[in-house]
Formats: structure tokens, sequence, C-alpha cells
């Protein structure tokens, strides 16, 4: 090699890369570094943020899964309470229509309902596809009897309901058949995809359900007023049972809440 070429510069204070030339010319160009920046260091969050994370999310599912267990319990005296009324009296007239729209509405929809909800202690271990399934047998029984019972009352009185439970129950009468049906179109939403979403399908369904169920609850609170009620029971039992089915209204109602806001967020930001 010619001696008027030099070696590469190096340079060992910092990292850096030559692009440029280090031949000597007439003008003496100077050789040209592009600085190499390290590597950013990010830094990693605390092991107590975690496991205060962690705590507070099991305090949580411990608190939803107490509260299912309570729900259960409201649920299963209501039901046997009123079923064991029932058969005693025996199952006529205004007897087979409280039994029938007690198991209908106050136990088989209160449990299809809460199917879906993550804290629910009785179906949490289920996969989607059999609680899917559970759902619709609960359902269809619940509003088979409860919309059986309902009919029963309405014919014995001539469908001339002046008492407020007696409208509430018409009303629930009402949004059961409209829930069921909806209820087949949300089974074949993806058939019915070119006529309705069926995100928007399954909402309306939910939404359905939803309000049948909380009317025939508050149908059944009032039902605690009538002459049947009154003259088999004390007034403390009157009272108990009121306050039963309000905290099983309450309960049972934070899971299909819960699911039908997430579905609105849903149709909201595809609209």
């Amino acid at each position: 090699m010619s001696e008027s070429q030099q070696q590469p510069v190096v340079s060992r204070t910092q990292r850096a890369v030559d692009y440029g030339s280090t031949i000597r010319t007439e003008s003496h160009r100077q050789p040209s570094f592009v600085l190499v920046q390290s590597p950013r260091r990010y830094s990693k969050m605390s092991h107590s943020t975690l496991s205060s994370g962690h705590e507070a999310q099991d305090r949580l599912q411990r608190l939803e899964y107490f509260l299912n267990v309570l729900n259960q319990m409201c649920i299963g005296f209501v039901t046997i309470y009123m079923s064991y009324l029932t058969l005693r009296t025996g199952l006529a007239g205004t007897g087979l229509h409280a039994w029938l729209v007690t198991i209908g509405f106050s136990f088989f929809m209160a449990e299809g309902v809460m199917i879906h909800y993550g804290g629910n202690v009785l179906t949490n271990g289920y996969k989607r596809h059999t609680k899917t399934t559970i759902h619709w047998v609960l359902l269809t029984l619940g509003g088979g009897c409860g919309a059986a019972g309902a009919l029963i009352k309405m014919i014995q009185k001539g469908f001339l309901l002046q008492s407020t439970h007696g409208k509430l129950g018409m009303t629930a009468f009402i949004l059961c058949i409209l829930a069921m049906s909806s209820g087949l179109s949300a089974l074949f939403s993806q058939r019915l995809k070119r006529l309705i979403t069926p995100l928007l399908n399954k909402t309306f369904h939910n939404f359905l359900g939803f309000a049948c169920f909380v009317i025939a609850l508050v149908t059944q609170f009032y039902g605690y007023q009538t002459g049947y009620f009154k003259s088999r029971s004390e007034t403390d039992l009157q009272i108990l049972m009121k306050c039963l089915t309000l905290i099983s209204l309450v309960l049972s109602s934070y899971g299909p809440m819960k699911a039908l806001y997430q579905k609105c967020v849903n149709i909201s930001h595809q609209f």
C-alpha cells in the first residue's frame, strides 16, 4: 500500500462508526463519525405493586363469590317456602298461579340470567358452550312456567287486572313472550346477520330478558301483599319474603347489567 494512505481512525473515548474517508487529500478531509446511542433502559414495576394489584382483585372476586352464595340462599328460601305453602294448600287456582310464577321467575329465570356471570359459584368452572346450553334450558323452563302462571291468573280475572300486582304481572307476561321470541332470533343470529348484526340482535334479547326479570320480581314483591299470601302467613314472614326477593333482584341483576353495559360499549365503538 502507498504511504500516503492512512489507517482508519478508531476512537477509544466513545462508541462510534466511521462512515467517512480517512485518506488524506489536498483538502485534508476530516473523518466524520456517527454516534451510536446506547439502548434505552426501562424500569420494571416493583413486586409490591404487582402483588397489591393481585390482592385487590382477589378480594373483589371473593366478595362477588360471597354475594353470589348469599343470593343463592335467598333464591332457595323463597322457592322452597312458596313451594311448601302452595303444595300444602293445594295447586289449584291462585295456588297454582303462585307456584308457577315463583319457580318460573324467581328460580329458573334468576338462575338463568346469572349463568354467564363470572362470579357465579355454580357455573364458574364450565365452558362457555356449556353455560349457553344451561342458559337456554333454564330460561325456557322459567319463561314457560312464568308465562303459564301469569296466564292462569289473567284468565281467572277475565284479563281485567286493576291492582298494581296484576298490571305488573301482565307486563311481565308480555315481556316474557317478547324475550323468548327474541331469544330464537339471537340463537340464529349468524343466519340473520344480513338483516341485523349479531351484536345488536343479542343486545336486544338481553335487554328484553333483563327487563322481564326485573318486572317479574317486582310483581312477586307486590304479590306478598295480596289476600292469598296474607291469609296464609304471618306479618313478619311477609316482611322477610319481601326483603329476600329484593335482595335476590339486586344481586341477580349485577351480572346481566355488567354484560349489557359491555355490549352497549361495543355498539358505540362500531357506530
